[in-house]
């Protein structure tokens, strides 16, 4: 790792080829059997949404590959599976998904706290602990919020 201008850490490391990439069956039956299943059902709920599709997209950071749903170019969330947990992460513009994340009744209160405590300027990383299938609602709340924008 190395510093950048502003003191924040960057990977050092290349991108594999995108012909490298593993598929997201490969990256999920990789997985410890648990968490595997709860990343097959939080695929199936999300791919039941009109016009998505998954991929596995490298994350330079953390030097890993990570399953993620789309809807057309937008990525709706990844997900990474770390030593310590399952963690999906949903982008959201300050300016676009979060105005209305925080106004919205299609959201539980729990979500809205999670997307008004995250920080970032323009861009915030909304993070889910993934530990049981009761844990994919909350992250799939915001997720169909931020697929209804993007399809209307």
């Amino acid at each position: 790792m190395v510093r950048n201008g502003r003191g924040r850490a960057k990977s050092t490391g290349r991108a594999p080829d995108a012909e490298d990439a593993p598929t997201v069956d490969g990256v999920v039956d990789a997985m410890e059997p648990g968490r595997a299943e709860i990343v097959s059902r939080l695929r199936e709920i999300a791919l039941e949404l009109e016009g998505t599709n998954e991929r596995t997209v490298y994350d330079g950071f953390f030097r890993e590959w990570t399953p993620a749903v789309y809807v057309g170019a937008r990525q709706l969330f990844h997900v990474h599976n770390f030593r310590s947990g399952l963690r999906a992460t949903v982008f959201v513009g300050v300016s676009s998904l979060e105005p209305v994340a925080l106004h919205s009744d299609e959201v539980s209160p729990a979500v809205r706290e999670n997307v008004a405590a995250t920080s970032g300027r323009t861009m915030k990383q909304v993070k889910f602990p993934l530990d049981s299938v009761e844990d994919l609602e909350p992250l799939m709340e915001l997720v169909r919020l931020k697929w209804l924008l993007e399809v209307d």
